[in-house]
């Protein structure tokens, strides 16, 4: 498809209900991303209209909401309206013993996902927001198709398996794709009920931790487990292959169908299959849980593994992208890329539906104006304050600081001397990744400054794994196998020389999960780590989320100031200024 004329009007994309975000795309080129939560300081901002993210795509686009020219949106409202949608949900009811919940939830969906009544909604937060303005055109999408665009088109690959996994979109849990040229085509699709995401959101809840925030935590929590055989064999009678050998199925009644005593994400029959009752927030970790996640890791692992060998067979492709909140499961996807069948692959960092709403403002631009999305370079698309506004800010709070001439030395000599530090630059990262830029960082070399880090800093739990930042150059001195990996969604199996330097960046499992990091995408980041190369001989620095447990990553200069103090973040850069906390001298 060829570019046309009006390919520079702009395009927003709207993700709503869990992790509302905003993106404005123009010709192809992402201009801002970025999430409600991160601007009203609520993780997730379930439900709430996502005003701020809204004005901040339109500032950064230079454009009012009148001359936006459609609002791109990640569900095929139009099945939702023309029967579609019910006659697939009334299918459901006759093939599975669906509760009253479940009905209650596919009619509120039926409802919400009218074109109409979702035209209406947001028409209503526009007007309270900017008045009563000419409104853009709705242009709404498939779900996972908008993933499989996102993913494809943004990797650069000229030809891809692509594999979509999350809890369900539309009527879709698992989508195939074979995609060519500007070609995306469908070759398994796999519905309603039999979703890999439920499944993982079933267990993330019997472990003792929230559905849809802390299945990163099951994740890490599986590496520190082993074979249970016991335990995979209950496994398997919920995920199981289907009667072809290629896709899976699951037996919803371990899910959603049936009585829910203690979660509505999974029955009491499932509670009776594992043999023990769920994990209370609250209480200890034992090896048997360790072993559950493993358990429950390792089937979702090949489950998508059984599939993707298919379809390279099926296709002969062997590079794979892969989208949908599942990809966010960062051992699946370095499971996939060790396969002998798999070439390359790009896992989309933005793949859950947060993302999403630069998928759908990109699919749309694409779609109505012909425009490609260009490839994925930087998810630095969010807030920035320049130092002007930093400065101001440290005056008004009457703090000491300074501006060293050079920065990163600064920095670096501080890392070297074991501070930790916290790193506020440029334009906050869309995602849920610190990227250097809100980013708190330590020296590698100890792995005591893990601890330190999770002790005096995060505040979590002692099996989540820390991410080192790694100058892209060294990557041949760390790891045998690795693709390109700029946005920490790809874990590598570290060699020797790794766990010596770096002890506190490989996980129990003996993988990293890594940041490749490149001067021409972050050069102030990449200055910092060969200035502590200089300084120590190792090329890489411990990354985490400038925040703490239960709270987005800080968005503001005033939310860095505000965690920098209630913590145990002993030095921040903040732009060109330094502050230190009043018991430390400079290095």
């Amino acid at each position: 498809m060829s570019k046309k004329s009006d390919s520079g009007k702009v395009f927003l994309g709207i993700n709503l209900l869990m992790d509302p975000a905003v993106a404005a795309v123009r010709n192809g080129c992402v201009l801002a991303q970025t999430e409600e939560e991160r601007h009203i300081r609520f993780k997730h901002a379930a439900g709430i209209y996502p005003s701020r993210a809204l004005r901040y795509c339109l500032d950064v686009a230079g454009v009012s909401m009148a001359e936006v020219e459609a609002v791109g949106i990640n569900w095929n409202l139009a099945a939702y309206t023309d029967g579609r949608m019910k006659a697939f949900y009334d299918s459901v009811r006759e093939e599975h013993p669906v509760d009253q919940a479940t009905i209650n939830w596919q009619n509120r969906n039926l409802r919400a996902r009218n074109v109409d009544v979702y035209r209406e909604g947001h028409e209503m937060e526009w007007r309270r927001l900017f008045g009563n303005i000419r409104f853009p055109r709705i242009h709404a999408m498939p779900h996972h198709y908008v993933h499989a665009l996102q993913a494809f088109f943004e990797s650069a690959f000229d030809e891809a398996v692509c594999v979509t996994v999350d809890g369900s979109g539309d009527q879709h849990c698992t989508v195939v794709w074979r995609c060519a040229g500007d070609k995306l085509t469908p070759i398994r699709e796999i519905c309603i009920p039999h979703s890999l995401g439920w499944v993982y959101a079933a267990f993330t809840e019997y472990l003792g931790f929230r559905a849809y925030d802390g299945e990163y935590k099951v994740m890490g929590l599986a590496a520190y487990g082993e074979r249970d055989a016991a335990l995979c064999e209950k496994i398997s009678q919920i995920v199981f292959a289907a009667p072809d050998e290629i896709e899976y199925r699951i037996d919803p009644t371990y899910i959603h169908y049936g009585p829910h005593t203690y979660s509505g994400r999974y029955t009491d029959r499932l509670v009776e299959l594992i043999g023990r009752p769920p994990r209370l927030p609250d209480e200890e970790i034992t090896h048997w849980h360790e072993n559950l996640a493993w358990a429950v890791q390792d089937n979702l692992e090949e489950t998508v593994a059984r599939l993707v060998r298919w379809a390279i067979k099926d296709t002969g492709i062997r590079k794979l992208c892969i989208s949908g909140g599942v990809g966010l499961n960062v051992k699946m996807n370095s499971r996939l890329l060790q396969l002998a069948d798999v070439d390359d692959v790009f896992a989309h960092p933005l793949c859950a539906d947060s993302g999403s709403a630069a998928g759908a403002a990109l699919a749309a631009c694409y779609e109505l104006t012909g425009a490609r999305p260009e490839k994925l370079s930087t998810l630095a698309l969010g807030l920035e304050e320049s130092n002007e506004q930093i400065e101001k800010m440290l005056r008004t709070a009457h703090l000491a600081y300074e501006r060293p001439a050079n920065l990163c030395e600064t920095i670096a000599a501080e890392l070297a001397n074991g501070r930790i530090v916290g790193w506020f630059q440029g334009r906050m990262e869309a995602g849920p990744r610190a990227l250097g830029q809100r980013s708190i960082l330590a020296d590698p070399r100890k792995v005591e400054n893990r601890d330190k880090v999770n002790a005096i800093i995060k505040f979590r739990e002692y099996w989540r794994p820390f991410c080192p930042s790694i100058l892209a150059e060294a990557m041949p001195n760390y790891f045998e196998k690795y693709t390109e990996a700029p946005f920490m969604i790809l874990a590598f199996p570290a060699n020797e020389r790794l766990k010596k330097d770096a002890p506190a960046i490989v996980h129990v499992d003996g993988t990293s999960r890594v940041q490749m990091v490149r001067r021409e995408t972050t050069p102030r980041y990449y200055d910092l780590i060969r200035a502590f190369q200089k300084h120590t001989g190792v090329p890489v620095l411990l990354n985490t989320s400038y925040n703490v447990k239960g709270e987005p990553i800080v968005c503001t200069a005033q939310d860095a100031l505000r965690t920098f103090w209630a913590t145990g973040l002993e030095v921040l850069a903040i732009g060109d200024f330094v502050v230190r906390k009043p018991a430390l001298s400079p290095t």
